[in-house]
């Protein structure tokens, strides 16, 4: 049976690490949400009913889970506005878009019928390729494009060999009695010709009288075995006609339902962009109200510099939080063996890299602050994943350059965070 997960804002990292894990061997389907509802249009567990055993079914639990992703992925494995997404194994970041399907969902949709729809994709990724014809004839019994060429250059053969063929030399015209019938027709095609006069004797007419008419003479052709219907073979080429243009009308309406969808999924996206604007300004708005009055001079409590650094982060996330935000408690952490000496290094304020930190803790990296996969050197890198599955993450605490201060921490299998290291762009590359 298919396996489902729960996906929080805070949990969109593991997600994302699960796409592109390359020891993934089952297709992964993302279900998300409506802004109306704050739930999928289809029943998931149906969906999970009708999908083959070892399909992963990840559900984004909000709509900030599904900006946190479609911000986080490239457009090939976004997922939002109630859509489904069937991502396959051994995906890659330079993946065409196509290959992941994306399943829209509309309010009028039977959920059942899109369910099976979901699934009768997901097994048939699972399979062979596209289905083959077996012999070189179209489907439904219609000639296909090189068999029509064949029969309209073997019919102009058959028009132009009749039109040759039509008469043939002459025979000799026998000579037969006024009034005798001719010989009998041959098959064939023929023509008729006039045959010479008889001619009349001082003997046998005494005095002169008009002419006989001639025998209707036929002229002995050659004989031809075609059995050619003509009016058959045009019936057949207008069938093809028929068929072609079909073809083409099919074509031309997928091609609009094609642009019309994506019409659609640019507003789903648009709405859901400017959903999140509104609650990152009211988010904001609230951060500001916290924090007005609160001194920016952090005191020196603890000798310990990783207990002073832990009592910072404390209290930066009560002093910026609203109370009604800290029902949740921050994610545990650890610091890495160099994490405390490059604080030291002072290349950004203190407070700034410790406000960044409280924001990755609280689960907030993905939708306050530039947060991306820490990848290899080369172009287009793979993910850097520990042998104890931990992913690599870097968290902008500038953004006014490229060469920007960073912050590298590594998201762990358990849910907890370990804080790498905090300085320029290129320090660990």
């Amino acid at each position: 049976m298919a396996s489902t997960w729960l996906v929080d804002s805070a949990e969109v990292g593991h997600l994302v690490a699960r796409i592109f894990d390359v020891a993934r061997t089952e297709p992964l389907v993302v279900v998300s949400p409506v802004s109306e509802t704050g739930s999928p249009r289809i029943s998931v567990e149906y969906l999970v009913g009708q999908l083959p055993p070892g399909t992963e079914v990840a559900v984004l639990k909000t709509m900030k889970a599904s900006r946190v992703l479609s911000d986080t992925v490239d457009t090939q494995f976004q997922c939002y506005g109630g859509s489904v997404r069937v991502i396959l194994p051994g995906a890659t970041r330079t993946d065409y878009w196509r290959r992941h399907r994306l399943f829209t969902v509309y309010p009028e949709d039977d959920e059942e019928a899109a369910c099976r729809l979901i699934a009768r994709h997901v097994v048939n990724s699972q399979g062979a390729g596209p289905a083959q014809h077996v012999s070189g004839r179209a489907p439904g019994g219609i000639l296909d494009m090189r068999q029509a060429a064949e029969l309209a250059e073997y019919r102009r053969r058959l028009i132009d060999r009749s039109s040759e063929d039509g008469v043939d030399e002459q025979a000799p015209p026998r000579q037969t009695p006024p009034g005798s019938p001719g010989p009998k027709p041959g098959p064939g095609l023929r023509k008729v010709v006039a045959a010479a006069p008889a001619q009349a004797t001082a003997e046998t007419a005494p005095a002169p009288q008009p002419a006989p008419e001639p025998a209707a003479q036929p002229t002995v052709t050659r004989e031809r075995a075609v059995t050619v219907d003509a009016e058959a073979l045009e019936k057949m080429l207008d069938r093809k006609v028929d068929a072609i243009v079909g073809r083409v009308t099919a074509g031309v309406e997928e091609g609009l339902l094609a642009l019309l969808n994506e019409e659609l999924q640019a507003q789903d996206r648009e709405r859901s962009r400017a959903d999140s604007l509104a609650e990152q300004n009211a988010d904001l708005q609230q951060r500001l109200d916290a924090a007005q009055g609160a001194g920016r001079d952090v005191r020196q409590v603890f000798a310990d510099p990783e207990k002073q650094l832990r009592w910072e982060i404390e209290q930066a996330w009560l002093t910026g939080t609203p109370e009604s935000e800290r029902s949740a408690a921050l994610s545990t952490y650890t610091l890495g063996p160099q994490f405390l000496e490059s604080m030291d290094a002072d290349i950004v304020p203190r407070a700034k890299t410790v406000r960044v930190m409280v924001d990755v803790l609280a689960g907030h990296a993905w939708d306050r602050h530039e947060t991306h996969q820490f990848t290899t050197a080369a172009r287009g890198g793979r993910p850097r994943v520990r042998e104890d599955g931990a992913t690599a993450w870097r968290t902008y605490v500038k953004a006014e350059s490229p060469g920007a201060p960073r912050l590298t921490w590594w998201q762990c299998v358990d849910g907890s965070a370990e804080f790498a290291h905090v300085g320029h762009h290129d320090e660990l590359i």
